[in-house]
């Protein structure tokens, strides 16, 4: 199920992008080594926290449903908080694979673009560990983990 949502993902982007993304990550450069490695753990990434999405989808559809049971305002909250962190990982991995080459198809100088690079291998990482263990501590809650527990979402 995870590799056919990627597969309708990666059809539907237009073919000059997948081509410039794959002239990129495997030119015939030294800097390939890098770059094959950089796409390697954001594909790696993407297919560890694809899980989330559906997880996501789950939660919300039976927030739907049990809405009417007046689950509270500190539901609802601790709720989004778990719905947007569980979801930032994935969004911020799979991402993570353009934004590379559109820094480097870019017109900034090559000193830009090298610390743009730093900052993206950066900052990525720690965006995908402070919303997954935001999302951890969510569910460490008594209202979150209880209804979890009931509908068998995780």
């Amino acid at each position: 199920m995870p590799v056919i949502f990627l597969q309708k993902i990666w059809y539907n982007i237009p073919m000059a992008n997948k081509d410039s993304v794959l002239n990129f990550y495997f030119r015939a450069r030294w800097q390939s080594v890098f770059t094959t490695q950089y796409l390697i753990v954001s594909v790696y990434l993407c297919f560890f926290y694809i899980g989330n999405i559906f997880n996501a989808v789950k939660f919300a559809f039976f927030t739907l449903v049990y809405s009417g049971d007046m689950l509270g305002l500190t539901f609802a909250l601790w709720g989004v908080l778990f719905e947007i962190s569980v979801v930032i990982p994935f969004l911020a991995s799979f991402y993570a694979i353009f934004l590379l080459p559109r820094i480097w198809q870019s017109e900034y100088r090559i000193i830009q673009k090298s610390l743009m690079t730093l900052l993206v291998m950066a900052i990525v990482p720690m965006l995908i560990v402070i919303t997954d263990t935001l999302a951890r501590y969510a569910l460490e809650t008594d209202v979150l983990r209880e209804f979890v527990n009931i509908h068998k979402i995780l």
